[in-house]
This record gives C-alpha cells, structure tokens and sequence, in this order.
C-alpha cells in the first residue's frame, strides 16, 4: 500500500469515526462548546484491521519525513494560567516532530492549555505506526485528533503537540488540559500488547515529563472514581475512564502500576543528582579503550554511540549522578561518564 492511499483510507475513516460519534466528547460537555478531543487512532481492531496489517513501512520515505520534521524549541515558555506563572518545555528525547494543528480551543480563542501539567494518560496506537505516520494522521484537521507524544515500535518519540498545548486525545477536554498524553505503538486486538522497545520510551519519556513538571511522584489506582477525581494524589488516567473504548488495552492497563514504579524509581535517582559547578566549556580526552555515550547522565539512559581511548571532546554540562559525575558533550552529542577520561588542560 503506498502512502498516500493509507493516509486517504485513514482520513476516510477517521470521517466515519466522526460521524459516529467516536469523538464526542465525555458526557455532561455541551457539544457545541468542547473542542472535538477524541482519538484518531483509538477505533475498533476491526476498524483499523486491514490498514495497519496491509502497509508497507518501507513504502512510506521516511528520510523524507525526518526532513520535513517540524523545528520545535525546547526553551521554556512561562504562561499565566489563574494568576499563576506555569513554565512549560518539551522532551528533548523527541526524534520527530510533526505539529499538528488540532489543539487547544480555537472556537473559544483559547490558544494554550488552561492548567498545569499534573497529570499522565497512555493510549494505545491499535496499531504499529511509526512516528512518522503516526504524525501524518495528527497533522489532518479532518481527523480532529491529536496527541502529545507518540512512541513507535522501535521506541522512537515522536511529539505532535507541544506540553503547553492541550491535546484532543481523551475524549475530555478537562484531562486533556491537565495531562500530557502519549501514544503507543501496538498489536491492533486485545491485549494491545507494547513491545519491549516501545515500553521502555515509554519509561524514559514519562519520567522526563515528570521532573520537567515538578511531578514528584507518579501514583495510579485500579479505581475509576479515584483516578478521574484524582483522590490520595493518583495522577495517572486512561481513555476509558472518558469513554466506551478499551484504551490503552488490556496489556497496558495492566502495567500502570509497574510504570507507575519504574518512573519513580528514577525519579528518585534524579532527586540525587545534583548539578556540578565548574567552568564550561572544557576539553577531555577519553582515557578507557572504550567509553558509552547515552542519552542521558545514568546508566538508565539508551547508548546513543561509543568514544574511543585517546579521542578529545567538549564538555559544556556536568551532572552528579549518585557518587558518579557525568559530562555532557557539546552540540548535544549525549553524557558520558567523566570516571574514563581525563581533563585535557
């Protein structure tokens, strides 16, 4: 299946969803005064069934796409949302961008989100899209539709709405103002099951959304009420609490307590980590044969490449991890830990 006819059969179904209501909002929002904030990619298996099974991701040019990745700054833009000065960034773990245009509430001249990022709320994908397709689907105003971040298969992220922005994703525009919502890559029947690769983004990117929001702890309940009403600090929710879906699947919703653990724990580990002060930039030269580079300062963190002994780079960040110091490279090559180097005066 080429490209442009999987977009023209998704935008064909997203049209049907509409009609039918998919979108609507939760019960008790007047339709005429809520944005449409349902979920392109939440339809039946049976729905999307053929779509996901018949493309071909090799069809689709994605070095075509990566060049037309939209530029995005991860500077942060301070709002005033009641009275109340609210900073807000993007993940710098994001490996495409493709903005979508449905967001926030145009009807009403709302241009940004109108509360604090408190909360998180994982979908399912019913399908394994890349970020880039993924991306296409958000970037049609037909679909009314979007999310914040999606993660494909192969654990890229990919963002389609800024964190300032709210996202039409959980078919509530109150969570939707609240939360940052993301997208995962999955089976397209019941359980939805998330490969490894997917879940553990999935980690890293909520963790990143946490500290960067001042969300200390992430707490779910397998209680509806307790979670929509957000009771004894539970700040996770899913779109099944807003809608008659079965999103995020039965395979995620299952796991929210062990996402839940596994972004505290390193939340915790962050808590730790102090900034060193020193005078940067300042050159090192690679002592050990060979030394990782991740993405972030922690053995947490994917390797994003290898440096060899005897190789000299700039270091313009550190970051005390723990008792370990690492070291960021410059033009955000990645961290490495400065025990395998030595300073190059």
């Amino acid at each position: 299946m080429t490209k442009s006819l999987f977009l023209r059969l998704m935008s064909a179904l997203l049209c049907v969803c509409l009609l039918a209501g998919t979108f609507a909002g939760c019960s008790g929002n007047k339709a005429k005064t809520d944005t449409p904030s349902g979920e392109a990619l939440d339809v039946r298996a049976d729905e999307y069934a053929g779509l996901v099974d018949g493309y071909d991701p090799e069809e689709d040019n994605l070095d075509a796409e990566r060049s037309a990745s939209d530029e995005v700054s991860l500077a942060g833009t301070v709002l005033t949302l009641n009275g109340e000065k609210v900073s807000f960034s993007n993940s710098s773990l994001v490996e495409h961008t493709r903005l979508s245009p449905n967001k926030n509430d145009p009807e009403h001249n709302i241009t940004h989100r109108t509360h604090k990022i408190d909360t998180i709320t994982i979908h399912c994908m019913a399908g394994q899209l890349s970020v880039y397709t993924c991306g296409n689907v958000f970037a049609d105003k037909d679909a009314k539709a979007s999310s914040n971040y999606g993660i494909d298969k192969d654990g890229r992220i990919g963002m389609y709405v800024e964190e300032k922005d709210r996202s039409w994703c959980s078919s509530n525009s109150a969570n939707d103002n609240r939360a940052v919502t993301i997208e995962v890559a999955s089976d397209s029947s019941e359980p939805y099951k998330v490969n490894d690769a997917a879940y553990k983004s999935l980690i890293r990117l909520v963790a990143d959304i946490c500290q960067r929001n001042n969300i200390e702890r992430l707490t779910w309940s397998t209680d509806k009420a307790t979670r929509i009403q957000h009771k004894d600090g539970v700040n996770m929710t899913v779109h099944r609490d807003f809608a008659n879906k079965s999103c995020p699947g039965d395979y995620l919703y299952s796991r929210m307590g062990d996402i839940a653990k596994k972004v505290n724990a390193i939340l915790k580990q962050k808590a730790s980590t102090t900034t060193v002060k020193s005078e940067f930039p300042y050159m090192i030269k690679i002592k050990a044969k060979m030394t990782d580079v991740r993405k972030g300062a922690g053995t947490e963190y994917d390797i994003v490449t290898t440096v060899k002994k005897g190789e000299v780079y700039t270091i313009v960040e550190e970051q005390k991890v723990n008792s370990e110091t690492w070291g960021k490279l410059k033009n955000d090559v990645g961290w490495i830990n400065l025990k395998d180097t030595e300073r190059v005066d």
